[in-house]
């Protein structure tokens, strides 16, 4: 009934490690909250001091950050928070990657994009939720939009290293359309638990995901990870009288239909934009309280 957790460290950082290390104990708190059980008890849990910034072995995870916050001492690519990037981002494969390990590496964002969505959710954990909405948006800039996520099948390829944040990116917008965080977060983890110990295809969790939202995102999918263009909403406001009319589009792959919250002066409303120009009338407001 309980997990080992060692670490191996050089006999000069000991007394750095220990108060570094630290961090373990509550991040392993949140994916487990998150994700279900830690996937490797029997063989337990380890940090092992290596030369070079780190990598995720099963269960003896490579560690090279030299006890800093941060990648490599780097805190603006955690949005100025104070936890070990390599200790939180490779503690997080022993779910998504080494557990649920993709048949094709062209689906690689099954492994990295849900390894750093689970950065979001462990600083949603820890630091709340107003500085997880800050952090998934600090990924942004890191989105290249170079080529597909998807590499091609069959030939041992990666698609574009967007895999990461753009794939964390998706899911975050995923968990905003189905706009319900018990529903969210039992998909998550029903997803980490169903699939344990299992090769899968990224199809595969594209359905399971779809039968549990009871949504069909598959051009959602599709639109983030087959084109390397995001998707452009398109809309003007046009005054008749004293009330206002909202025409809007997609400027998106075929059918794409991605649902959108508007709020006017309080008043929150989805609309359900497709490729093709539709209008509807939202009667009088302030027109500097209108946000999408």
């Amino acid at each position: 009934d309980t997990l080992d957790l060692d670490y191996y460290v050089l006999s000069y950082n000991l007394e750095k490690a220990k108060k570094h290390f630290k961090q373990v104990k509550p991040m392993m708190n949140c994916f487990e909250n998150y994700f279900g059980k830690y996937p490797f008890w029997e063989d337990g849990y380890s940090l092992v001091e290596t030369s070079y910034l780190g990598m995720e072995h099963q269960s003896a995870i490579a560690y090279g950050n030299n006890f800093l916050p941060g990648y490599n001492g780097n805190t603006s690519h955690i949005d100025n928070l104070s936890f070990d990037f390599i200790i939180v981002h490779e503690s997080g494969h022993e779910w998504w990657g080494n557990s649920i390990t993709t048949n094709d590496i062209a689906d690689m964002w099954v492994h990295e994009g849900f390894c750093t969505y689970a950065e979001v959710l462990y600083v949603e954990c820890v630091y709340g939720y107003n500085s997880m909405l800050s952090y998934v948006n600090n990924q942004r800039r890191s989105v290249l939009n170079d080529k597909p996520v998807i590499g091609p099948y069959h030939v041992n390829v990666t698609g574009s290293n967007d895999m990461y944040y753009k794939g964390s990116l998706m899911l975050h917008t995923i968990r905003s359309i189905v706009n319900n965080d018990s529903i969210w977060f039992n998909i998550i983890k029903g997803v980490a638990t169903d699939f344990k110990y299992n090769n899968v295809d990224g199809n595969d969790i594209i359905n399971y995901i779809n039968l549990n939202t009871e949504k069909d995102l598959s051009l959602v999918f599709k639109q983030y990870l087959e084109s390397k263009d995001i998707p452009e909403f398109q809309y003007k406001i046009e005054k008749q009288g004293m009330s206002y009319t909202l025409l809007f589009r997609w400027n998106a792959i075929d059918g794409f239909d991605m649902p959108l919250l508007i709020s006017k002066g309080g008043d929150d409303f989805w609309i359900y934009p497709d490729n093709k120009w539709q209008e509807i009338e939202i009667g009088s407001f302030d027109i500097y309280d209108f946000n999408i």
